[in-house]
C-alpha cells in the first residue's frame, strides 16, 4: 500500500471515532436540596441555659436553595419533659433562607441537678413545593442543647424557747439551714440581731462556710445568755443568711430569715420568808367587817348605871 492510500485510511477511522462532548454540552449545576438549624450568635455552639422560670428563647433556620417555594410541617422534642412554644408549619420561598422563633418552655428546673445538659430537636418534614404536595417525607432535623442553671434556695429555721429565761442565765436555741436548690450550696454569711441590749447570742457563725448537699440539713446551736440587771422583756431575735451560690452569681440578697421571741424575767430575790405582807393580806384588811374596827366598844356596865341615874332623877322631882 503507497502512502497515499494509507493517509486515506487514516481519514477514514478518524472520521468514524466518536469525539466526547464539550464542556458547553454539560448542563449547568443548579442549587438543589434544603437545610435546617439552630441559630446561634457568631457561630458559636447552640448551648442554651434555661432560665430560672425554665423557659429559654430559640431560633431555627431553613435555607431553601430549591427552585420552588416550600411548606414543611414542624415538630419539637424537648429535654427535661419540658414543652415548645413556636410554628407548627413553615413556608419558605424560593432560595431563600429564613429564620423562625420558638421557646423552649415548662421546665422544672428545681427538679433536675444544676448544669445537666441535653439535647433538644426541631425537625422539620416537607409538605409541598410550588403549591404542590409531596409523599416522599423528606425531613431533617436542628439540633442543640439546653443547660439546667443552678436554683438557689436554703431556707433557715429557727425554734421557738421552750419558756421564760431568767435574767443572768443562759439558755439556747436550735436553728437548722435547709439546701431545697439544684446543687451543693454553703451559708456566705450569717446575721443576728436582737431587740434587747442586754442579750447576747453566739454560735451562728458556725453556720457559715459548710457545704449542704441537696435536700440536707445543717444544724447548729445558738447560746443566749443574759446580764444579771436586764429587766423584764420580750426579746426578739431574728437570724438571717446569704447563699453561696447567690454571691457567686453577683447577687447579694438575702436568702431566708427567722426569728423567736424569748421572754426574760428580772431576778427580784427571794420574797418568801413573809417579811413583806402580799397583795392578798392587804386585800383582806378592806373587807366590809372591818369597818366596825373603828369605832370604840361601849362597856355593858354602862348601860345599868346610866337605867340608876335616869330613876334617882325622877324621885328628886
Amino acid at each position: 500500500m503507497n502512502v497515499r492510500a494509507k493517509l486515506l485510511t487514516l481519514m477514514l477511522v478518524l472520521v468514524m471515532m466518536p469525539f466526547p462532548a464539550t464542556a458547553q454540552d454539560d448542563p449547568p449545576e443548579i442549587p438543589a436540596g434544603w437545610e435546617i438549624g439552630i441559630d446561634t450568635p457568631q457561630d458559636t455552639a447552640p448551648i442554651f441555659e434555661i432560665g430560672l422560670d425554665g423557659e429559654v428563647s430559640v431560633k431555627f433556620w431553613i435555607d431553601n436553595q430549591n427552585m420552588a417555594a416550600m411548606s414543611l410541617d414542624i415538630e419539637y422534642d424537648i429535654p427535661f419533659d419540658g414543652s415548645a412554644n413556636g410554628p407548627d408549619t413553615v413556608e419558605v420561598g424560593a432560595q431563600t433562607n429564613k429564620t423562625f422563633d420558638f421557646t423552649i418552655n415548662q421546665i422544672d428546673v428545681a427538679a433536675f441537678a444544676a448544669s445537666q445538659s441535653d439535647r433538644f430537636i426541631v425537625t422539620g418534614t416537607v409538605t409541598d413545593y410550588a403549591g404542590l404536595p409531596t409523599t416522599g417525607g423528606d425531613s431533617k432535623d436542628g439540633e442543640g442543647n439546653v443547660t439546667i442553671p443552678m436554683v438557689v434556695d436554703l431556707t433557715i429555721d429557727l425554734s421557738e424557747a421552750n419558756g421564760p429565761l431568767n435574767a443572768g442565765t443562759i439558755s439556747s436555741l436550735e436553728v437548722s439551714v435547709k439546701n431545697e436548690g439544684n446543687a451543693v450550696d454553703s451559708v456566705y454569711k450569717v446575721t443576728v440581731t436582737d431587740s434587747c441590749p442586754l442579750l447576747d447570742v453566739s454560735g451562728a457563725e458556725e453556720l457559715e462556710g459548710v457545704a449542704i448537699e441537696m435536700g440536707k440539713n445543717l444544724t447548729q446551736i445558738l447560746n443566749i445568755s443574759t446580764s444579771d440587771s436586764h429587766p423584764t422583756k420580750n426579746c426578739v431575735i431574728e437570724i438571717s443568711i446569704q447563699s453561696r451560690g447567690d454571691i457567686d452569681a453577683g447577687r447579694s440578697q438575702t436568702a431566708d430569715s427567722d426569728e423567736s421571741t424569748v421572754s426574760i424575767v428580772e431576778d427580784r430575790g427571794d420574797s418568801s420568808d413573809g417579811s413583806e405582807p402580799s397583795n392578798n393580806d392587804d386585800d383582806s384588811s378592806n373587807d366590809g367587817d372591818v369597818v366596825s374596827q373603828n369605832w370604840t366598844p361601849i362597856w355593858p356596865g354602862a348601860a345599868i348605871i346610866s337605867l340608876l341615874l335616869g330613876a334617882l332623877t325622877r324621885r328628886r322631882n
